[in-house]
């Protein structure tokens, strides 16, 4: 019996989480008969950094520890990985790297990282000691290329060194050789710059281009780049839920441009800590968020053909299902959760679907990040270098070692019948509800900034202005830095209770245009405009940011949504500028400035438990990874197979004290139990409970003839 490939889960119950329910039900069934597809080993890819923070964030030196220690993996006395690092890296098995870095990308020149060590300053970890690392591991090393250091012969000149034969035609490839690799390294992808729309560099001049040049710049640099070695694949960045960008982008690509390049972070908190139902709906949208932004990416793919005219591939180079909180105080960073752990592994499962059409997937990041599985610094690495001596693990660590032992060389077909659970969702994170996907739905056409407070603002620079006609007009005078200030402050409670929270599923959709007018000598600016509760950033973590309005030379239209929290009472609408240490001026102007009430669209409502099945390469194991995603309910399921004779079965439970542990304290994370025997039913079936908030891996031998 054949079933729909990789995982298909039936409706048996519709549950929303709160108290304690009974035990319940689930079936698996794998079709280990069928031939099944090769797995994407390159979707269980990380990070190597190695490009100088200085400058893009507030670190107030050169990032030593990432140039000369690539974040904590390389030792530049010994020349060699430190070995806590190594051994965690390895026990990954990563199928991909990519380097050096995302944002920092910005600032980074590889022609510095390359030569003698002692000849290149702070910069001890290189070109070279990342592709020594990546050789090691059999990874395939994914480059970023600087869309505003260098030129696109700089790119060209990369390539050249990474994967020409060392003769005197190529003198960049025989520097490779006189830098101890005489043998080119093959490297075969490259992305051309990171996350295009932002510049954040804070010095000098930022330069965000505009979207269609964006498009133009990348095909011109892989032009260049393949000129050299045309066997390499280039991608470009798409920007999620920015319809406009991505159009002007992905219309002005050449045939150069081979993927598309998506960062997903589905789940967006900037507050503190949290009291439930709102933490309950948080770690429930991170357990969800790889199911919902496994379906995202269908309507991505689809933006992307329809204004590319191509079926390009995916590769996602940047993931992480927690939210990027800020601040001293926290005491349970939402990103360390056992519930973004699971989420994450749950979403490396449906990326393996070769119907996903994603070619790698890397996670954002594991080493000494903002959002590391482990850490081995004693200190701050900005301030100190000093090593643990054993490193503290967060719950994605042991996600990604569950994966890497409970991983074959075959993916199979399987079946699951289980719980569905409806979820109405929170921040960024949509509803979940019914049986199929629902679109959005306009609930008034009302704009509801009617009866807005506008918000005095006595600064000359920017000076804002009120119009007669409700428009703004904000005028920078050598603005330096970034600067956001408030526009007008509107209160909910007069609206109708299907317009403000906590209206299930509630969002207000945000229209306005906009005109920018620079002067002949004004620096690069990065503008924009958001809107956030009204009690701050770092008090609520709930905001959006509308960016690119330096691209508006003419009037242009700008739309985002905004979906407020539960217990959200006033939003505020800023203005918003990020720029470096050169100085803006110009004259925005702002007119016909909406926020409209929507009913969100919603996906379908989700799985308590999904699973995943692999072979080995010799057909004597089966691997199976079981996911429970619920906060309280343990589910016993009945797991049979067909074509498999199993002899034994042996697995790993990955749990923690709550799907909030964090594995700090009292909230533990780690092994339930590791490598255990498990009792067989039969030689084609077992029955297991998975417990609340785990991550199982079960191994089946095949029985002895």
């Amino acid at each position: 019996m054949r079933f729909p490939f990789l995982f298909s889960a039936t409706v048996s119950l519709l549950c929303l989480g709160g108290p304690s329910h009974a035990q319940e039900t689930a079936t698996i069934e794998i079709d280990a008969a069928s031939p099944g597809v090769p797995v994407n080993q390159k979707i269980f890819g990380h990070f190597i950094k190695g490009a100088d923070n200085y400058g893009i964030f507030s670190i107030p030196h050169p990032d030593l520890a990432a140039i000369e220690e690539g974040d904590g993996i390389w030792n530049p006395e010994t020349k060699a990985p430190y070995a806590d690092a190594w051994e965690v890296i390895k026990s990954y098995r990563p199928g991909a790297l990519r380097y050096p870095d995302g944002l920092p990308i910005h600032n980074h020149d590889w022609k510095k990282t390359i030569g003698p060590v002692e000849e290149r300053g702070n910069r001890k970890f290189g070109l070279n000691e990342f592709m020594q690392i990546s050789e090691k591991l059999k990874s395939e090393p994914i480059f970023v290329v600087s869309e505003y250091t260098g030129t696109p012969q700089d790119a060209a000149d990369l390539v050249e060194y990474l994967n020409m034969p060392a003769e005197p035609r190529y003198p960049w490839a025989q520097r490779r050789a006189a830098d101890g690799h005489p043998e080119p390294y093959h490297v075969m992808h490259f992305e051309i710059g990171n996350e295009s729309w932002v510049d954040w560099r804070k010095i000098g001049k930022p330069q965000v281009r505009p979207p269609a040049e964006v498009g133009r710049y990348a095909s011109q640099v892989a032009e260049a780049m393949k000129k050299v070695d045309p066997r390499i694949r280039c991608g470009v960045p798409y920007e999620n839920e920015n319809t406009r960008w991505n159009r002007e982008v992905f219309q002005n690509i050449s045939p150069a441009i081979d993927f598309a390049i998506i960062h997903t972070y589905p789940v967006k908190y900037g507050g503190g800590d949290l009291e439930d139902p709102k933490e309950s709906l948080l770690l429930e949208a991170m357990m969800g968020s790889g199911y919902t932004t496994r379906i995202d990416l269908n309507h991505y793919r689809k933006e992307i053909q329809e204004f590319s005219g191509r079926d390009l591939p995916i590769a996602i180079t940047e993931y992480n299902m927690g939210p990027t909180q800020q601040g001293p105080d926290i005491k349970r960073p939402y990103r360390y959760t056992l519930a973004a752990a699971l989420g994450a592994g749950d979403y490396l499962g449906r990326l393996l679907d070769p119907s996903a059409h994603v070619e790698t997937a890397i996670y954002w990041s594991w080493l000494n990040g903002f959002f590391e599985s482990v850490h081995t610094y004693a200190g701050h690495p900005w301030k100190t270098r000093e090593k643990l001596s054993v490193p503290e693990f967060r719950p994605t660590h042991y996600v990604f070692e569950l994966w890497a032992r409970y991983r074959g060389s075959t993916l199979l077909p399987v079946r699951v019948e289980a719980p569905r659970l409806e979820f109405p969702g929170i921040t960024t994170m949509k509803p979940a509800m019914g049986e199929k996907e629902q679109p959005a739905e306009l609930l008034d056409d009302r704009n509801i900034l009617e009866g807005a407070r506008i918000i005095p603002n006595a600064e000359e620079n920017p000076k804002i202005t009120r119009n007669d006609d409700g428009g703004w007009t904000i005028r920078y005078n050598g603005l330096t830095g970034r600067s956001y200030p408030s526009l007008l402050i509107k209160t909910l409670r007069e609206l109708p209770l299907e317009m403000r929270p906590p209206a299930p599923g509630l969002l207000y959709h945000v229209s306005f245009e906009a005109l920018w007018e620079p002067d002949a000598d004004s620096a690069a600016a990065n503008l924009g405009l958001g809107v956030m509760d009204s009690r701050g950033w770092h008090a609520s973590g709930s905001a959006i940011a509308i960016r690119g309005l330096q691209g508006a030379h003419q009037w242009t239209r700008f739309t985002d949504t905004y979906q407020p929290l539960p217990d959200t009472e006033a939003i505020a609408v800023l203005a918003r500028v990020e720029g470096g240490t050169e100085p803006i001026k110009g004259t925005l102007h702002v007119r016909d400035l909406r926020i409209e009430p929507w009913r969100s669209a919603s996906y379908p409502a989700r799985p308590s438990l999904s699973a995943y099945a692999t072979r080995s390469e010799n057909g004597k194991k089966l691997h199976l990874l079981v996911f429970n995603m619920t906060l309280d309910r343990d589910i016993k399921t009945s797991v049979s197979w067909s074509g498999f004779q199993a002899g034994s079965a042996t697995y790993s439970e990955l749990n923690g004290t709550s799907a909030g542990a964090v594995n700090r304290d009292a909230a533990k994370v780690g092994w339930a139990a590791e490598n255990a025997a498990l009792k067989l039913g039969s030689a084609t079936e077992l029955h297991h409970v998975f417990p609340a908030h785990s991550a199982t891996g079960i191994t089946l031998e095949i029985a002895a003839p």
